[in-house]
């Protein structure tokens, strides 16, 4: 192995599962840290899977948001030039614990190294102190004595050169219904059929247009006399198909409408009532904002459980490669906004995807808003937001 190299460590996991869902990062890792991932090479045993890449550190992300999609551990073990490793442990796209060599100032932080370790690995705490402490003897390298303790069936898989390049997926003929016919005989079921933006309308509680809003520099003054801003309509929602959900939101797309809302209700987490011998849920609101002003327009989703805020994103290129010291700042609605949320009306093309995606899973939402699984779509907001601040947020973007 080279003198810089990352080991990634999925235990209980398989390769046929792990490979699509490590791949889909490469576009990402190139364009943020310049590394190629396609060199990765891969091996699997009866523990888990595991994966080489030398000449570089592979990033957080590689083992944090697989480990996100797969519900699973992951392990980033990593030697830089010169020497110095560490390790990332990850756990349901969460950074359960971090460690650097050298940075250990006493025994203590080692016991809590080592606790978070055998919580995800079958390994003797005892034994793996040493190798957090730096007590280690000098006839073996720190970081291979760790991974023999930790993982000895990926020490052995290094050491035996089992590594290789995953196959590419075989590319299926579209017109040859016989390749993509589902197999039978392995249990294979055909794919469900993906419930289109109507699904979300027995949740649907309200509909609020406004046809024509103040024009900008009017618009400024939102902030200063809310109680004079422009009286919306309320449109009759019983009944609705489909379709008049469609037309709702074209309505939107052409600029007929300046402003559309639709409001849901939705059952939260639930508490079992001895008295009523029931469990009784507890319902929030969602509220979806779409609006226009001066040729621009915003996507919001408001979510009253959290409370938190969610913005779709328009430039993507920018929110996930500009510093937020640097990120550009614009006026919308009288409200300061990030640019990178403003969509110009040439370039709807995210908007008309997104939406019905969101609308046809909005029971499902955290898999469509979710920033491991799906970098760089929505932006998130509030979350340290009090109820007094978030309510200040619905009063100046609600209609």
């Amino acid at each position: 192995m080279n003198n810089s190299f990352t080991v990634l460590i999925y235990p209980h996991q398989r390769l046929r599962h792990l490979q699509p869902a490590v791949d889909g990062l490469s576009d990402a890792v190139m364009r943020l840290y310049g590394l190629d991932m396609s060199a990765l090479r891969w091996t699997e045993c009866r523990e888990g899977a595991l994966a080489l890449f030398e000449g570089g550190v592979c990033p957080e992300m590689a083992a944090r948001i697989p480990s996100a999609k797969l519900d699973c551990a992951a392990l980033l073990l990593y030697r830089r030039e010169g020497g110095g490793w560490g390790y990332q442990l990850c756990f349901r796209g969460s950074v359960e614990d971090a460690f650097e060599a050298g940075a250990v100032p006493d025994a203590g932080e080692a016991e809590r190294h080592a606790a978070r370790l055998v919580r995800r690995f079958k390994a003797g705490r005892e034994k793996l102190l040493p190798w957090l402490a730096g007590e280690e003897g000098a006839q073996t390298e720190p970081l291979e004595g760790l991974l023999g303790e930790l993982a000895p069936w990926v020490r052995e898989a290094l050491s035996a050169g089992q590594l290789a390049p995953a196959p590419a997926a075989p590319v299926l003929d579209p017109s040859s219904p016989e390749e993509n016919a589902p197999d039978r005989a392995a249990g294979q079921r055909p794919p469900e059929k993906e419930s289109g933006p109507g699904a979300c309308l027995p949740f649907l509680t309200g509909v609020k247009v406004l046809r024509r809003g103040w024009p900008f520099p009017l618009s400024l003054l939102y902030a200063l006399f809310p109680k004079k801003r422009p009286a919306p309509e309320a449109v009759p929602f019983a009944g609705w198909t489909a379709r008049e959900l469609e037309e709702a939101l074209n309505g939107f797309y052409t600029g007929k409408l300046a402003r559309l809302e639709l409001a849901f209700t939705l059952n939260g987490a639930g508490t079992y009532v001895r008295r009523l011998k029931k469990t009784v849920y507890h319902p929030f609101r969602l509220t979806l904002e779409l609006i226009w002003e001066r040729g621009r327009c915003v996507c919001l989703l408001l979510d009253d459980q959290q409370p938190t805020v969610y913005r779709l994103v328009a430039d993507r290129d920018t929110y996930m490669n500009v510093d937020i010291k640097d990120l550009k700042k614009t006026v919308f609605c009288g409200q300061t906004v990030e640019e990178y949320t403003v969509f110009p009306k040439g370039d709807l093309q995210p908007l008309r995807r997104e939406l019905p995606l969101l609308l046809s899973r909005l029971d499902r939402r955290d898999g469509v808003l979710s920033a491991t699984a799906r970098m760089g779509v929505w932006s998130c907001d509030g979350l340290n937001f009090s109820r007094e601040q978030h309510q200040q947020f619905l009063d100046a973007w609600t209609l």
